[in-house]
């Protein structure tokens, strides 16, 4: 039984070879990573370094030349053990390095600060390490920037392995062009165990071309007879211990395997790792091959004809194949469009169940009139492993001579296609009809005929190109000219797209524009005939240089809206999930009495605001997180005596705060109080409204007094925002009426004597003063409107 260190070592070292990074050549993107390092900690050395089995090897480095050191030597195989960074301030004093040939010796390493790297599953693969050869107290900040730079290696590996998984698509980056110096590779399985994924290497020794993923009975069926039940034996226990078998290439030689296998401890998950070393030396041995053994059970490497011992896989990877069908619908053998004959296989199973239950009346009624009619009949059907819009195009001939003693049966050719309507469209060839499409979509389009050769161009792909009709004759011209143009070889992802029956695009700068830059997208389409056979491509091309220059215009403008950020708020502050501050702009700092030049990243924020209160402002993340974006939240900071307004929005994984001096309102909000309780105290009526003129909101009442509710009866807020027109037409003499109106539209004070009617049985005597005046806060002109009303 494998202990769990074993075990998770076998992970690791899985997931190391599926990232097909060992041995690889010198990458821009890491190399620019150490460049980094380098410069932000101004250290010795700094490198970016995979684990593997015995050795560490740098994938990029700075500060010394070799390429590997011996993994007994490695500070990262400590490093990999454990989540968190491993912070080593002088190694002399640390009780397992200071007997290290690195420390004590040449390059003499006393300061140690290595972040594990985490593959896609969460495996510690490697490490990005930082060095000095002299003793060193590591910051919070340093340790902060070092997990950042490992976050984005560990980017760049999850890319690398969904570029992997993709590795079929024309548009996926090309393989590193490396050897795997010591042989090693690895495989894992999946799909609940009916699939084998593996590792790059293994799938070039295996001699396969993009088949990373394969059918777990055709991979443990792989080793010759001979050792066949030795490795079945040794993965059934998945004890780790070594064994070797031999398998048979393709082009008869036999190479030799050592094989270790593991589980990964858990009961609930039955997943296989396996590690695998090729065995380099020459295998003399004679393998006898038992002429018994039916054709079917022989090691061949062929992906095609092994895929004829699994139906479905096979129904799934073919476009067009042949099958043979009995008169229940069980599939009796399978073969290749090209091929004469048919494969018999020995495990049937029914071709019906293998289709989507409203296919699956219809295919019984078609197969049964074609063997009782003995004619051939057609049929669409889709098979429930592929999605819902592939349909298969069943020619169902039935085979003749057949006697009681056999039973009818039928050879069904079949076509996988994407609808059921011809995909080739005749109206393509209408070069009208190409012209008016490129012009409607304002890009320029083209259309290439395989089997005539024939190109179709419109008027707006020349004025793209810049090329007359008759200078772009064959699409061999057409792709040399869009290879200059792009610096690339189209005519290589013209033929893939053909090959691999899949869309492509291509986005590109010009390379040969001498006045302004120019950029434009490339995008192709190929066409597939009823039998699924490629019938051409169609493609276009547009000028996509506007908006790209839109792009950097705006990239450009982000300065301008930093100022604007900075005009518009007090501060602005950016922080963390963990509370910690990554950015603060200079008016933060002013308004903080920080230092300009202080550096904050990873300083905890209530190290830059000592008094935040933390309760109020956990609640505040707690309504962000839900919602997004907080209200204002006022607080009174006491290192600076002011008051803040604080506002909190979701930003990406962190918070960013926006910071708003309210000191002198506040000031005056406390003055308003005063001043509002004392008029509380009056018994004149008080009305303010706004400017009868010059305002875009209504005319209406901004603000009444207590004494207005009992002048009129009614509370305060059923009036405001009301116009107060009924308050005073028809209630006061119209001589009285118009000297008011005139002093609104004139902005004049004004003193009115007069009588004003309560209601129809009751009238006052009462002074009415008018006085226009300007509200600074909003800078609004408004009107203070006073009632004086006498007993009589």
């Amino acid at each position: 039984m494998s202990s769990p260190k074993e075990i998770n070592e076998a992970v690791r070292l899985t997931e190391l070879y599926q990232l097909d990074i060992l041995d690889t050549n010198n990458e821009e993107y890491f190399e620019a990573l150490v460049d980094l390092g380098i410069s932000a900690f101004n250290s010795a050395f700094c490198f970016i370094a995979f684990v593997d089995s015995t050795r560490q090897w740098f994938k990029a480095k700075r500060g010394f030349d070799i390429k590997e050191i011996p993994r007994d030597l490695s500070i990262c195989s400590q490093t990999i053990k454990q989540n968190a960074p491993n912070v080593i301030n002088n190694c002399l004093e640390h009780p397992e390095l200071k007997t290290n040939s690195l420390v004590i010796g040449d390059p003499h390493v006393r300061a140690y600060l290595g972040v594990p790297i985490q593959s896609l599953n969460g495996n510690n693969v490697g490490t990005f390490c930082v060095l000095d050869n002299a003793p060193r107290s590591w910051s919070k900040a340093e340790i902060a920037i070092a997990s950042a730079l490992s976050k984005l290696v560990e980017h760049n590996l999850v890319e690398r392995a969904i570029k992997i998984n993709e590795s079929n698509e024309v548009n996926s980056v090309p393989p590193q062009l490396h050897t795997n110096h010591q042989g090693l590779g690895s495989w894992k399985s999946a799909s609940q165990n009916e699939q084998i994924e593996l590792s790059p290497s293994m799938e070039k020794w295996l001699c396969l071309s993009q088949t990373r993923l394969v059918q777990a009975k055709w991979f443990f069926d792989l080793p010759v007879a001979e050792d066949r039940d030795t490795a079945s034996k040794a993965r059934l226990e998945r004890t780790g211990n070594p064994f070797v078998y031999r398998v048979r290439l393709p082009s008869g030689d036999i190479v030799r395997f050592e094989e270790q296998v593991y589980d990964n401890g858990n009961p609930d998950d039955q997943r296989l790792f396996g590690l695998v070393k090729k065995i380099n030396e020459v295998c003399t041995a004679p393998i006898e091959i038992n002429p018994a053994v039916d054709e079917t059970d022989s090691q061949r490497m062929e992906i095609q004809v092994d895929l004829k011992r699994f139906p479905k896989s096979f129904l799934r990877e073919t476009v067009r194949g042949k099958l043979s069908l009995d008169h229940q619908g069980f599939i009796t053998g399978l073969a290749s469009a090209s091929e004469q004959d048919i494969t018999k296989i020995r495990q049937k199973e029914n071709f019906v169940d293998l289709l989507y239950k409203e296919d699956q009346e219809t295919f019984r009624k078609t197969l049964a009139q074609c063997l009782k009619n003995n004619s051939p009949s057609e049929a669409w059907v889709r098979l429930n492993i592929h999605d819902d819009r592939t349909w298969l195009r069943m020619e169902l001939n039935p085979k003749k001579r057949f006697t009681a003693f056999n039973k009818p049966s039928v050879d069904a050719v079949f076509t996988a296609l994407i609808n059921k309507s011809s995909s080739a469209q005749k109206s393509i060839f209408d070069e009208s009809l190409l012209n008016l499409t490129g012009t409607l979509g304002k890009v320029g389009g083209w259309y290439y005929h395989l089997e005539s050769g024939s190109l179709k161009t419109t008027d707006m792909l020349r004025e793209v190109l810049g090329i007359s009709k008759d200078s772009l004759h064959s699409v061999f011209h057409l792709s040399s000219i869009l290879s200059r143009l792009s610096g690339r070889n189209i005519a290589v992802l013209f033929i893939e797209c053909i090959n691999n029956r899949k869309p492509a695009s291509l986005e590109f700068e010009a390379s040969q524009t001498d006045e302004k830059k120019k950029w434009f997208r490339i995008m192709i389409r190929p066409s597939v005939g009823d039998d699924g056979v490629p019938m051409g491509l169609y493609g276009s091309i547009a000028d996509i240089s506007e908006t790209k220059r839109v792009e950097q215009a705006l990239e450009k403008n982000l300065l301008t809206y930093n100022l604007i950020v900075d005009n518009l708020t007090d501060g602005l502050i950016e922080i963390d999930s963990n509370l910690n501050v990554s950015f603060v702009n200079r008016n933060a700092k002013t308004l903080l009495q920080k230092d300009r030049e202080l550096f904050v990243h990873a300083m905890p924020l209530e190290e830059l605001i000592p008094d935040l209160d933390k309760v109020q402002f956990a609640a505040l993340l707690e309504s962000v997180n839900k919602v997004g974006v907080s209200k204002s939240v006022e607080q009174f900071v006491g290192f600076i005596k002011r008051w803040i307004s604080l506002r909190v929005f979701k930003s990406g994984s962190g918070y960013t705060i926006l910071i708003k001096d309210i000191t002198k309102r506040k000031n005056q909000s406390s003055d308003l109080y005063m001043l509002n309780s004392a008029i509380e105290q009056i018994r004149e009526i008080i009305i303010v409204t706004n400017d009868i003129r010059k305002t875009k909101e209504p005319f209406g009442l901004l603000y009444v007094n207590s004494a207005f509710e009992t002048f009129v009866g009614q509370g305060r807020d059923k009036w405001l925002g009301r116009n107060p027109y009924h308050l005073i037409h028809g209630r006061i003499p119209t001589r009285h009426y118009r000297q008011l109106l005139v002093a609104f539209l004139s902005r004049q004070k004004v003193l009115v004597k007069t009588e004003y009617e309560v209601n129809p049985e009751h009238k006052v005597t009462c002074d009415i003063l008018i006085s226009p005046f300007l509200d600074t806060a909003r800078n609004a002109p408004c009107f203070l409107i006073v009632f004086r009303v006498f007993d009589n």
